[in-house]
């Protein structure tokens, strides 16, 4: 340890010391930040150049016709249901024994060939048919 001419220890402040530090590893330092400096460009160029989900405006055409009859009723879904799907509320494919709601995945899969569809879940399960297996996480709000 160094003294000054009062023979007084010198004082090295955290400044210094971290100064020191730096100087010593200024090279492993640049380093580091070249590396992450160029996986930062690496990732903007790839974000920027990656294609994006092509956006589709939705247009709504004459937005006052359907909306005083799905409000009148007393049940909306009910209403908006026989307004969604003149084919039936529910399909089932004629080769399955499950029923499913027209927007479930497996349901989108059934070719319109085979489609048969149902007004009622009643209806379906009186056809020997049963629930498909996100039936009720699936269903619109009020069913």
């Amino acid at each position: 340890m160094s003294t000054s001419e009062d023979n007084s220890p010198l004082k090295i402040t955290w400044y210094e010391r971290a100064g020191d530090w730096v100087k010593k590893n200024q090279g492993d330092i640049a380093l580091i930040a070249g590396f992450v400096l160029v996986a930062l460009v690496s990732y903007g160029v790839g974000y920027l150049t990656a294609p994006g989900a092509p956006k589709n405006p939705l247009i709504i055409e004459n937005p006052q016709a359907n909306i005083s009859e799905a409000v009148a009723g007393e049940n909306a879904f009910q209403t908006a249901s026989q307004q969604g799907s003149e084919k039936g509320l529910i399909v089932a494919s004629k080769n399955s024994k499950i029923y499913h709601w027209p927007w479930c995945a497996p349901a989108k899969k059934i070719k319109p060939e085979n489609e048969i569809w149902f007004a009622s879940e009643a209806e379906a399960q009186a056809s020997g048919r049963t629930r498909c297996g996100d039936f009720e996480k699936l269903a619109p709000a009020g069913y």
